[in-house]
């Protein structure tokens, strides 16, 4: 057995580590002479208490000559003891020395003929925290949201990957680490499950976030508690195990081995299998069964083509970016969409006709079914995305296509208005006379429910339900009602509410196709601005509607069960007018004179506060 260390560490060996070998008998060796020792490479023992700069040197020859290595815990030595997984209590490392009685043959990872026992990071690789670690949650969000801080001026750079001199994939990324195992690296740690110490494999992730909105949502992750790995790897995160590897660059590429760093043309890698002989138990020996001989690939979603360029010439964007070639079957079918065809024009008269006979008879279930039939939705959304797109066709036939549904809708519902000889106002259409806010947040959902059904293929049947939710085919038949009536009030309260659906699906449904890449925001926000006008016009009298709504319920509930002597005022309803509507059930022991009934008219008008119109139905309460 021999010991190896720098003679300037002999006291510190003799004061930590003698008393643990006891009656064993060995050599001390001083490492500058090491090479003038032969060695028996089935018997000797090389114990070797160095720190990390002599063992990088070291090791890799000890491997070479097949010689049993046992390393004793230096204080200089943190990347390799943590890299082999040995012990860092100095009587447990001594003791499994002097137990060895057979080899733990591991892997040793080189990276341009060096021995990597840590991680190689290339270019712009973020940290991750150490869940547990010592810092508290403050300084952990102080270093989460400077890392967001500099992340404004990441830029995708080009790297061609080959392994066995076959090209695996031309892509662009932020950045890339390479481990021997999981445990090397902390993102390694949180990412890949299947490795081991002598598995024959390397572990390269390739980091390439599309935008800063996608690697926050990763970095914040990176904050809460984790016991183990993260259950699924991102999808802008590429993984390769295999067992050799060269990564290519059209510039010199920055990159570090273990902390020390280093500018390179080309950077390969390669596994030497079970090279190294560790005369000492490794605490990852315990992987070393888990999927053995099965190389890996996942790089289908990293960018390439169109893509990979445009990350290359710009910083990472904050939001997504599509591109044409990625979603040219969306653009093809929004570009049908948006044209003016007959079958179009027939199915919206149909559903007008429909949705007006359902109002005439106050049927929620004909009004549904109107709704579903509508085809209006279907040019709106492809304005919406002809205005983040800025495309002047998509938006010419758009415009066309719901001008003409809308003009159509109100001709043959105002037909059928004047040849009906009904003028009533029933419940479902009064339901569509008073506009608030509360239908303009209605119209929001339905934007980003839209744009959303129709961007995901897999969803596109939840579109029905949108048109649904939204409904834009029964205000406009309300309001054609209002023309055949020649009934201000009705026309403009309905009209009024179909705006309010047009302005907030296209708006809304043209901000969900920015959040989802579709245009850049340089593009969109001209055409998101005039539509964001509108919006704020239309909010206008929406305030105005909502606030009446919210004092009307106040007065309500103000009055509902009120008692003016022995009268208790039921079931209270309140509508704003000239003077205010006040709609009650009077509640009396026996029967109320008009005298009566005009002295609580009078109390009523005390309590809100004005002039009111009362309608009254009576009843005695007998005990």
């Amino acid at each position: 057995m021999y010991v190896v260390l720098n003679l300037n560490d002999k006291e510190t060996f003799d004061k930590d580590f003698l008393p643990f070998f006891g009656e064993i008998e060995f050599q001390l060796i001083s490492y500058d002479k090491i090479n003038e020792i032969k060695f028996e490479t089935d018997k000797d023992i090389l114990v070797t208490y160095l720190d990390d700069n002599s063992l990088i040197e070291f090791l890799p020859k000890a491997a070479e000559k097949k010689c049993a290595v046992g390393i004793l815990p230096h204080a200089e030595m943190d990347y390799i003891a943590n890299g082999l997984g040995v012990s860092s209590d100095p009587e447990t490392a001594v003791q499994e020395i002097l137990d060895y009685s057979e080899n733990h043959k591991v892997d040793l990872l080189f990276c341009n003929g060096m021995p990597v026992f840590k991680s190689v990071n290339i270019g712009k690789v973020f940290e991750l925290i150490e869940s547990g670690s010592s810092q508290n949650f403050y300084t952990q969000l102080f270093n989460f949201l400077k890392r967001i801080w500099k992340s404004r001026n990441l830029k995708h750079v080009s790297y061609s990957i080959s392994k066995d001199g076959e090209e695996l994939i031309e892509t662009s990324a932020l950045g890339i680490i390479s481990v021997e195992h999981a445990h090397s690296s902390l993102v390694s740690r949180r990412l890949v499950v299947d490795s081991s110490i002598n598995d024959g494999f390397l572990h390269v992730l390739i980091l390439a976030p599309q935008n800063i909105f996608e690697m926050i949502r990763f970095l914040f992750r990176s904050l809460l508690p984790a016991k183990n790995t993260i259950k699924s790897i991102p999808s802008f995160i590429g993984y390769i195990k295999s067992s050799n590897l060269k990564i290519k660059c059209a510039s010199p590429i920055d990159f570090s081995i273990d902390g020390e760093k280093f500018t390179a043309d080309e950077i390969s890698f390669e596994i030497k299998h079970e090279s190294l002989y560790l005369a000492q138990a490794s605490i990852f020996e315990k992987e070393s069964d888990v999927n053995r001989n099965k190389e890996k690939l996942k790089i289908e979603k990293l960018p390439r083509g169109e893509k990979k360029e445009e990350l290359i010439k710009r910083k990472l964007p904050l939001l997504p970016r599509a591109t044409s070639e990625e979603f040219i079957e969306l653009f093809k079918i929004l570009r049908e969409n948006s044209i003016l065809t007959l079958p179009y024009s027939i199915m919206m008269i149909l559903s007008t006709l429909i949705a007006t006979f359902g109002l005439y008879a106050d049927s929620s279930p004909v009004i549904i079914g109107a709704m579903i039939l509508a085809p209006l939705m279907a040019p709106i959304v492809s304005f919406s995305m002809g205005v983040v797109r800025y495309d002047v066709n998509m938006l010419r036939n758009s415009i066309i296509t719901i001008l003409v549904g809308t003009i159509v809708s109100l001709l043959f519902a105002a037909i059928v208005s004047i040849i009906t000889p009904l003028r009533i106002i029933t419940p479902e259409i009064g339901a569509r006379l008073s506009p608030n806010l509360l239908d303009l947040g209605i119209a929001v959902a339905s934007g980003v429910a839209a744009a959303y059904a129709h961007s995901k293929e897999s969803i596109a049947k939840s579109l029905a339900g949108v048109a649904i939710a939204v409904a834009l085919v029964p205000p406009l038949a309300v309001a054609g009602i209002g023309i055949g009536w020649l009934d201000w009030e009705v026309f403009s309260g309905a009209f009024l509410l179909y705006l309010t659906n047009l302005a907030g699906i296209i708006m809304f449904g043209g901000l969900t196709f920015l959040v989802l890449g579709f245009a850049p925001f340089k593009r969109a926000k001209k055409g998101l601005l005039y539509t964001l006008i509108i919006i704020l016009l239309v909010c206008i009298p929406l305030t105005f509607s909502f606030n009446s709504i919210m004092q009307e319920a106040e007065l309500t509930r103000m009055l509902e069960g009120t008692k003016i002597e022995e009268v208790t005022l039921r079931d209270v309803k309140v509508r704003f007018g000239s003077p205010l509507f006040v709609s009650a059930k009077l509640t009396s022991s026996g029967f109320l004179s008009d005298n009566r009934i005009k002295e609580i008219k009078t109390e009523i008008e005390k309590i809100v506060g004005d002039k009111i119109r009362l309608e009254v139905i009576t009843a005695v309460g007998l005990e």
